[in-house]
């Protein structure tokens, strides 16, 4: 081959999805879709559950992301310790804001604070959409509570559509399961009340 000839490294396409497909059915969906893609190549993403609009409740929320998340493309695992942001599949407003906003409209009226901060949000090299990340509340009676979260839900086909409608179904459950430990306090052991307390001071 030529010098000429060998392909522009800034026009190499996005690694795709693993998504349990032949690798022949995969490169063929792959070529459809960039077939029917913009001329701009570029196509941007909103959580189906950031469209709804968040209650005035009395509660205190703060969402953050981990640094790696908080960019405009979407993440997809590549490896077992590699990462990649997508250059032309682009979240249509900042993950963060519609986490937040999302998480909000799915908790029941609650008084107090909640802290949340999502450790991941992408797709996982095995085909799976993956939510991890902890949480934290204190209630104005001085209820206290917390834990953590990982969810994964599995790609029934291929594509960041595809991707996108699941981590949002992830982070719906995960938002289920905080908000039914807000609107039923739990009876705990004093020694479990303890834990709770020095996670959150922490």
């Amino acid at each position: 081959m030529n010098s000429h000839d060998a392909p522009d490294p800034d026009n190499r396409p996005e690694p795709m999805m693993a998504i349990r497909l032949p690798l022949l059915l995969l490169t063929l969906l792959a070529l459809a879709a960039c077939a029917q893609a913009p001329a701009t190549g570029e196509q941007h993403y909103l959580l189906p559950s950031a469209r709804l609009a968040a209650q005035q409740q009395a509660l205190d929320l703060r969402l953050q992301v981990a640094g790696y998340l908080d960019q405009a493309g979407l993440v997809l695992e590549t490896g077992p310790a590699t990462l990649t942001g997508a250059r032309s599949h682009r979240w249509a407003e900042p993950l963060e804001a519609q986490l937040e906003r999302s998480l909000a409209a799915a908790l029941p009226d609650t008084e107090g604070e909640l802290r949340v901060t999502v450790s991941r949000f992408q797709g996982t090299a095995d085909g799976d959409a993956r939510v991890s990340g902890e949480w934290r509340f204190l209630g104005t009676d001085g209820h206290r509570a917390g834990g953590t979260f990982d969810k994964r839900q599995a790609l029934k086909r291929d594509g960041y559509e595809e991707l996108v409608l699941r981590l949002d179904a992830a982070w719906m459950e995960a938002a289920g399961d905080i908000g039914r430990r807000l609107a039923v306090p739990e009876k705990r052991k004093p020694a479990e009340t303890e834990l709770d307390d020095r996670a959150y001071r922490d």
